[in-house]
Order: C-alpha cells, then sequence, then structure tokens
C-alpha cells in the first residue's frame, strides 16, 4: 500500500462526516460502494444494504440524527493490494449538545474510481477503559426510573438491541415473550397510554446475587396511584441479566392478582 493509498484512505474516511452533516445524502455513491453492507445492529437498526437503503435510513431519523459526525484516530490495515481493513472513532453531537462515541470498523476497496468503504460496522462505546458496564443493579434502577418518568427513550437507552422481556406470569390476550428492543419498547409505552397506573417509586425488598454476575434475582414492590382504586403497592420478583450496561433479559414474574386489584378487577 503506498503513501497516496493512506492518504486517500484518510480522506474517504474523513469525508463521510461532512457529507452526512450538510445532508448530501445523494452523493452516498462518492463513499460506499453501491451494495455496501451498513451493520447498525449495535443500535437496533439491523444492517442496511446500498446507498438507498442507507439515505432511507437516515431520513427516516430525521432530527435524530446527529449535527456533527467528527472522526479521529484513523488505523489502517492493508489486506492486499486492493483491500484494507479501517479502524477508526466516530463522535457524534447532538442538536441539543449531547454526545456520544462509537467505533467505525470498515473495509475498503480500490474500483476504478478510487477508493470506497464497502463494509461498515457502527459501535456504541458505553464503558470506560474497555472493562465492563454498569452492573445490574444500576441498570436496574435505570429501568426503575425510566418506568416513573414514562420516558420511551430512557427505556430504550436501558434495553439491549436484541433483549428479551419475559412474563413467566400472564393472562389471555397478554404476551409471555417480548424480543428486540424496539418490541418491547413499544409495548411498554402503549402500556403506559392505556394504563390508569403511576408508579411514583419502588420498594427493593431483596436482592439475591446469583453465580453470574451479570445476573441479579431482585423481590420488590413498585408503589403508585391507580385512578380506580388509589394507593397500590404491586410485589414482583425481576431476574435481570445486563449486557454491557444494557438489559439483555428480563423474566419479570408479575402478581397479578395484585395487578388485577390496582385496576379495579375481580381476581
Amino acid at each position: 500500500m503506498t503513501e497516496q493509498d493512506r492518504i486517500d484512505i484518510t480522506d474517504l474516511i474523513n469525508l463521510h462526516g461532512h457529507l452526512i452533516d450538510a445532508g448530501e445524502l445523494d452523493q452516498a455513491g462518492e463513499l460506499f460502494t453501491p451494495d455496501i453492507t451498513y451493520d447498525v445492529k449495535d443500535f437496533g437498526f439491523g444492517s442496511l444494504h446500498g446507498t438507498a437503503a442507507l439515505r432511507e435510513a437516515a431520513l427516516a431519523l430525521g432530527s435524530a440524527n446527529p449535527v456533527g459526525h467528527h472522526v479521529t484516530n484513523i488505523v489502517i490495515t492493508r489486506i492486499d493490494d486492493r483491500s484494507a481493513r479501517v479502524h477508526s472513532k466516530g463522535i457524534g453531537i447532538q442538536a441539543d449538545g449531547t454526545s456520544g462515541s462509537v467505533v467505525y470498523d470498515d473495509v475498503v476497496v480500490r474500483g476504478p474510481d478510487g477508493w470506497k468503504i464497502s463494509h461498515r460496522k457502527v459501535s456504541a462505546r458505553r464503558a470506560p477503559l474497555g472493562v465492563r458496564g454498569v452492573g445490574p443493579r444500576e441498570v436496574l434502577e435505570r429501568f426503575r426510573q425510566a418506568s416513573i418518568t414514562q420516558s420511551a427513550d430512557d427505556m430504550r437507552r436501558v434495553y439491549a438491541a436484541d433483549a428479551v422481556h419475559e412474563f413467566p406470569f400472564t393472562r389471555p390476550g397478554l404476551p409471555s415473550r417480548l424480543t428486540g428492543r424496539d418490541e418491547i419498547v413499544t409495548w411498554i409505552s402503549a402500556g403506559w397510554q392505556d394504563n390508569p397506573l403511576r408508579y411514583e417509586r419502588y420498594r427493593t425488598l431483596a436482592v439475591h446475587a446469583t453465580s453470574d454476575p451479570d445476573t441479579i434475582i431482585v423481590e420488590q414492590e413498585a408503589l403508585g396511584t391507580s385512578a380506580i382504586t388509589g394507593e397500590f403497592a404491586l410485589p414482583n420478583i425481576v431476574v435481570l441479566t445486563v449486557r454491557d450496561g444494557e438489559i439483555a433479559h428480563l423474566r419479570d414474574y408479575v402478581n397479578i392478582p395484585a395487578a388485577l386489584a390496582a385496576l379495579g378487577h375481580d381476581t
């Protein structure tokens, strides 16, 4: 790989932020091969294929797109004369001033019109110094707070993209298993709209460690007010497993009779 190849590849990686931030989505062909695979599974969006799919996804995201993409720490590793791997870090600035960090893992190939990205994987950086992220107790508190404030955005930040939420105790017409962040948060958010119960705080009765440091068993009560029956205390048990600071699996043992009583229904 020549010095000019490295300069051209570096310019290619840097160009991404300029075009995207300027909204020049029709010029994606300057960055990517027509059959680009863009892996954003870490953010719950799966893998996108082709420049048209990238453009549609960016437009659908709308105002949630960062207003600034800043790429740093570019490392290029030769595969052969016509391809290379590129490892870089990205900083995204949102319209509200918040920011986040990602890692880009790219495969670039050289064609008749120069170097292009043929495969990109975007991974979120959530844990400092490469160590394990926050533990299950901290994640549990984030989940509780999102439930109290009924914030769908905060709830999305709690769950991993491929999370599973199970209800071993359920009733006809209600799910026993939800799979994936989108399905989970959509179901929870819909419940907030129709449910007269408002959680105000949680009372922890006991927390049991397991042989897996990322899994805890929690005995708790959700305390709040029902628009139908007044104050309530709903006991339940959760088995919570986290991965990289997010819920990977939650087994939610709901006390069905207590929930029905708070809703004013006969058991």
